[in-house]
């Protein structure tokens, strides 16, 4: 299986359609798409300066907004089957997986991350891959010049949450990062997570 982070900076356009539409076609792997918080999350930035309230309500707070992202587009995730928590897909017996993850406030906080801004949606997807023993795949609308699909990258300031950069090399997983218009490459990078794991 490979877990699939769609950034919030997508929201509102046309790629989140074009990636769900190459996740369907790619039939020899499994899918867990795990959304960003997009214009959602960065309102409540916005509201936490005003309204003075701590991190960790603006994490829960982050939390509803990617669950708010997740079901603006669960009219075109029909074939997937939506989770509430990990440990469901253990009881999705399909060989072939289709599956959209559902945040809850209990589920992230019980994660190996801190609950501010550090650590946002781009560290929660990593946990997720962590547990489900997965490669990860982050979709971003930044341009990447990578030849190699697989953490061969260099992480600039603000492209992934700062607990991410900072600790994603003590993750075991596969990680890929892929600029948005590269949906078409979506086979190529699966055969590389095939090629250096176990799956």
């Amino acid at each position: 299986m490979v877990v699939v982070k769609i950034g919030g900076s997508l929201q509102s356009t046309q790629y989140i359609k074009k990636w769900i539409h190459e996740i369907k076609l790619n039939r020899n792997t499994s899918f867990l798409l795990v959304f960003g918080g997009g214009r959602y999350a960065e309102k409540i930035r916005k509201d936490q300066i005003t309204r003075r309230y701590h991190d960790q309500e603006a994490h829960k707070r982050a939390i509803y907004a990617m669950r708010d992202f997740t079901k603006d587009y669960l009219n075109e995730l029909r074939d997937f089957v939506t989770i509430n928590k990990l440990s469901s897909i253990k009881e999705n017996y399909k060989k072939r997986k289709l599956l959209v993850w559902m945040p809850s406030v209990d589920e992230v906080n019980s994660f190996d991350i801190p609950l501010n801004w550090d650590a946002t949606s781009d560290s929660i997807a990593l946990e997720i891959a962590k547990k489900t023993n997965s490669p990860l795949l982050v979709v971003k609308s930044v341009k990447f010049n990578c030849k190699n699909y697989i953490n061969n990258f260099f992480l600039k300031d603000n492209v992934l949450d700062k607990y991410f950069t900072k600790e994603y090399m003590r993750y075991s997983q596969k990680i890929s990062l892929v600029s948005r218009g590269n949906f078409y490459k979506l086979n190529k990078i699966c055969k590389d997570f095939l090629n250096n794991t176990n799956y």
